[in-house]
């Protein structure tokens, strides 16, 4: 008997259709997971490429700061000068020693000597484009409070100005910008003029680039353990993102590293004090005594006199130690960097006195200055007013303006993160932030 084979299918292999999709969705999920580890693990080797640089940075920036703890002053002969040494020796005080706000001459020389230092390092240092003084000297007809009899006895004690000269340093960075960009003042200028709202987003992008560019000249200008300090760096932390022939550093997401010289506003600035258990922490307030500034060991600093009069002034704020500062991977709204602290005085403001005038009871910005960092000082010997001393002030402003005037004027310190009632993206933006302050160890 005959039988009869039928052929049965063979099963070959291969994927259902199910077992095709799960393949694929665990594919996807592995390859984001990695993806996930690949970018965070990307990011971190970016800042911290971005803390090495931001380190040296800070390193040089230092010793610079350093160096002016004893460094001379150059003085000239100023027009309508008659004595012909700066101070001469026979000079008192202006205020008889009864007047409830007389100060000894030692104390008359000391602020002289910071003030004109604090000129001295915004020029050589500078952090805004106004704080280069287009023209030398560098301070005019300054009154010391001192008087001193001159050549023409007749005339009784004549007030002692002095004027200072413009240091090699000053006039050799204004000489780079110039050479390398003859038009960079006038472009910022031009900004501020239009003073539209596309000007006004331009200027802040300007603004931003000229404080990098400013910050490459001071390093390419230093000298750091007996050797130029731009050694320290290498090609990819140096690039020229505007074109203009005016270099910056770099951080890893090629945006501009910024600077701020005297950052009193930065919400970390009292963390940076050698010993925190200094009991001068307990003194009446322990920022104006734990932190005062090493440049002025003698307190001649006008806010840290005591005076029974009705003319105010403020006590300064805790020393700033310089901030260095990178945006990371973010950018504001303007499509500019997205830093999340104030960087600079509103060029705007130049026009704008927080307070009158006629008023001698409150600090203010000079009118008439071609600096941000110009302050009228009220002093008891600037002739009734008539004779304004007007200082580089690196405490400027020392409070908000008046609460009657609207919150979108107030003038925040430099450093500091702008209320976010008033624009919370700035707080959102400093939270990737990279700084100085934080990857530096004296606070860790």
């Amino acid at each position: 008997m005959r039988h009869t084979y039928f052929n049965k299918p063979v099963r070959r292999p291969g994927l259902t259709l199910v077992e095709l999709l799960v393949s694929i969705s665990l594919i996807t999920v592995v390859s984001s997971m990695f993806l996930v580890a690949y970018r965070a693990a990307a990011t971190e080797a970016s800042n911290i490429r971005t803390q090495s640089t931001i380190r040296k940075i800070s390193e040089v920036l230092v010793s610079r700061m350093q160096e002016y703890e004893n460094y001379p002053i150059q003085f000239a002969r100023g027009t309508g000068n008659a004595f012909a040494i700066p101070v001469p020796g026979n000079a008192v005080p202006a205020l008889p020693s009864t007047a409830d706000e007389y100060e000894p001459k030692g104390i008359l020389l000391e602020r002289l000597r910071v003030m004109l230092l604090r000129e001295m390092i915004a020029q050589e240092m500078p952090d805004h484009y106004q704080d280069i003084k287009l023209s030398a000297p560098i301070v005019k007809n300054y009154w010391t409070g001192l008087v001193a009899v001159g050549p023409n006895a007749n005339a009784g004690p004549q007030p002692v100005v002095v004027t200072a000269s413009e240091s090699p340093r000053a006039a050799r960075l204004k000489a780079r910008l110039n050479q390398a960009n003859p038009n960079w003042v006038s472009k910022i200028n031009l900004l501020i003029q239009t003073n539209t709202p596309q000007s006004s987003r331009e200027l802040k992008q300007e603004l931003t680039r000229s404080n990098a560019e400013f910050l490459y000249l001071i390093v390419e200008d230093s000298i750091l353990n007996g050797s130029p300090a731009i050694e320290l760096f290498g090609k990819s932390e140096i690039g020229d993102t505007d074109g203009d022939g005016l270099l910056e550093f770099l951080d890893s997401f090629r945006q501009p590293i910024c600077w701020v010289r005297w950052p009193t506003g930065f919400p970390e600035t009292t963390r940076f004090h050698p010993d925190l258990l200094d009991p001068s922490f307990n003194i009446n307030g322990f920022a104006n005594y734990a932190f005062s500034d090493p440049l002025d060991p003698r307190k001649a600093d006008p806010g840290y006199r005591i005076k029974s009069q009705s003319t105010k002034v403020y006590k300064p704020a805790a020393m700033a130690f310089p901030l260095v500062i990178s945006s990371g991977p973010d950018q504001d709204a303007d499509g500019a960097y997205g830093f999340g602290v104030k960087l600079w005085h509103d060029p705007f403001a130049r026009g704008f006195t927080p307070y009158p005038n006629n008023s001698n009871d409150r600090y203010r910005l000079a009118p008439t200055s071609s600096s941000v960092t110009d302050v009228v000082v009220p002093v008891p010997y600037d002739n009734g007013g008539n004779s304004p001393v007007v200082m580089c002030d690196p405490w400027f402003p020392r409070s908000l303006v008046p609460p009657e005037l609207p919150t979108s004027v107030k003038s925040y310190r430099l450093g500091a993160i702008p209320d976010p009632s008033i624009d919370p993206s700035y707080a959102k933006q400093f939270e990737d932030d990279i700084t100085n302050y934080s990857i530096n160890g004296a606070y860790q």
